[in-house]
């Protein structure tokens, strides 16, 4: 079995040659990942497309595929993790319907589009807070602050909450393997603590923001876990997609890429070319089948490989190129079928409203040292900027 290391420094500046390698194996290989152990992955569009979207097939829950429920099935976590595991992206079918229709409308085009002065009015502040002088860590300083207050503010957060959350979930972006998950505890518990004590305030309150409204509506039939959970996924998802796209956007035009009206159409290309999410969550084979001249039997594991799809030539024309202009891009950096990212708008729009506002103050900022290479996360299943220094030059 190949043990592809798709953490590897090389593999997250290049990945070309090893997803070339991983396609000439076939449309799904076996590969053994961290945590997640043996389990097989796609390596082209079209598979990753058709196991995303084969709901009869292919279970986010362990158990409708004839194991144990997913909050028992990773067994080594600490109790306090058991509700965080059930949550909107594990979950199947009606019971993740539920939960989504509880909350779609939030992330809607139209409400996100009502969101952008905000946005714009969070870029500003933190950008007036750089210092031009000195170098700046554009990931720590800027793209992963803006997400964070823009998604605090969207569930309703109170800012003098939002550093401790900020501080309670650093450790939770470093995880690379199961000891390293295991040190990330501590800021896990401190992290739904506090969202659980902030649930318990809102609840004797009225405070505008999504948390109040999933509380106080009694349209909807959330529980308090189911709650907590949602607002966790949310809370993490809903600024570590927006960190890594907005990091590895700037470190592209600092390397020459062009970044030109319509803005748009290079976020896509930076989304599809990145992947800062490279692969999903474990899908479950529900039934014993044939797919891809492989068998595979009920319960095995199998990643999408969210970066093997974008990266496909069967798709894409030069691939291995970043082309901003790029049209069309049917990418799915976002995700496919069911469990198609539900902060995907929003993750666009602050993409672009803090490059747009990073830009058009510092347009010829640098990286420093100047052609520095890159410096990746090495956490599994991301491809984001650990650090990212530049010289801002206004």
């Amino acid at each position: 079995m190949a043990q592809y290391k798709l953490n590897d420094p090389d593999f997250l500046r290049d990945p070309t040659s090893v997803l070339a390698q991983m396609r000439e194996e076939g449309p799904l290989v076996r590969t053994k990942l961290p945590i997640i152990g043996q389990c097989w992955a796609t390596t082209t569009d079209a598979a990753t497309r058709e196991v995303l979207k084969d709901e009869a097939l292919f279970a986010r829950n362990p158990a409708n595929a004839g194991g144990k429920d997913i909050s028992r099935y990773y067994w080594f976590l600490p109790r306090f993790m058991r509700p965080l595991t059930r949550n909107i992206l594990s979950l199947d079918g009606a019971e993740h319907k539920r939960i989504r229709a509880a909350v779609d409308h939030s992330f809607s085009r139209a409400a996100i589009d009502a969101l952008r002065p905000e946005i714009t009015q969070v870029a500003d502040q933190y950008l007036d807070q750089l210092d031009p002088s000195k170098p700046v860590d554009i990931t720590q300083d800027y793209a992963r602050m803006l997400p964070l207050d823009v998604i605090s503010a969207l569930l309703g957060i109170k800012p003098e909450l939002r550093q401790k959350l900020s501080r309670a979930i650093a450790p939770i972006s470093k995880p690379t393997g199961i000891i390293a998950l295991f040190t990330a505890m501590p800021g896990l518990y401190r992290t739904q603590k506090l969202l659980r004590a902030e649930i318990e305030t809102i609840r004797h309150t009225q405070r505008n923001g999504l948390l109040s409204t999933l509380i106080h509506d009694a349209s909807n039939d959330l529980s308090d876990d189911e709650i907590l959970s949602l607002a966790f996924v949310l809370f993490i998802a809903g600024h570590e997609t927006t960190l890594h796209l907005i990091s590895d956007a700037v470190f592209a035009i600092s390397d020459g890429a062009k970044f030109n009206e319509p803005t748009s159409l290079a976020i896509e290309e930076f989304m599809r070319f990145f992947s800062p999410v490279m692969m999903t969550k474990p899908l479950f084979v529900r039934e014993t089948h044939e797919r891809f001249g492989q068998t595979l039997q009920q319960g095995d594991k199998v990643i999408a490989q969210l970066i093997g799809a974008n990266h496909d030539p069967d798709r894409f024309e030069n691939a291995a190129e970043i082309q901003t202009d790029r049209r069309p891009n049917a990418h799915i950096g976002f995700g496919f079928g069911p469990h198609v990212c539900l902060g995907m708008h929003l993750a666009r729009t602050e993409a672009q409203i803090a490059l747009e506002r990073l830009f058009n103050r510092f347009p010829d900022l640098e990286r420093t040292p100047k052609n520095a290479p890159p410096v990746y996360s090495e956490r599994y299943g991301f491809r984001g900027m650990k650090t990212l220094k530049v010289n801002l030059k206004p």
